[in-house]
């Protein structure tokens, strides 16, 4: 590595920062120009590389095809904090750990949820025996076309999943 590019990429690393209480070490934070995301960036030549990607490949002499965080910083270029990984594998540490805006609950277990997995059962049966839409919604003061939308499968896709018509699982009765 170039020492001129290794002085100015060190002159924009804080070697003192924050400590996340699931790692035994402190972060080394970047503290140079960010991506929107909160990632490094530095600039080589005419090319713009993340930080943590640059300082991972210096460390280890091959260029990685994706680096993850084990500290959940974005800003966080410490080498013992990164590991070569691949986008599914991100993801799937990403929703495991509710970093995602789009990982908020689902169905029953949203905070604005309107049915139990029992009612949801209930209302699928109800349907799955000729019931109306309109009148299912009627019992539970809500309109037909949320009703809809939960004997279809488009909300609450996992609660009463057991069974929607007799001797159909639901994805058959779909």
């Amino acid at each position: 590595m170039d020492q001129s590019i290794s002085a100015r990429f060190w002159a924009k690393v804080d070697c003192a920062g924050a400590k996340q209480a699931h790692m035994p070490t402190c972060c080394w934070e970047w503290i140079g120009a960010k991506n929107k995301d909160g990632y490094g960036r530095f600039r080589v030549g005419r090319k713009h590389e993340r930080a943590h990607a640059m300082l991972l490949w210096w460390s280890t002499k091959q260029r990685p095809g994706y680096v993850m965080h084990l500290c959940d910083n974005p800003c966080c270029v410490r080498p013992s904090h990164l590991q070569v990984g691949s986008h599914s594998l991100n993801m799937r540490d990403c929703y495991s750990k509710s970093r995602r805006p789009d990982c908020t609950p689902k169905g029953v277990n949203h905070y604005k949820s309107r049915f139990s997995e029992s009612e949801v059962a209930a209302i699928r049966k109800r349907y799955a025996n000729g019931e109306t839409q309109s009148a299912i919604g009627a019992s539970y003061n809500v309109h037909q076309s949320h009703i809809s939308q939960i004997v279809r499968g488009k909300t609450y896709k996992t609660a009463g999943a057991t069974e929607a018509k007799v001797g159909l699982s639901w994805d058959q009765a779909k």
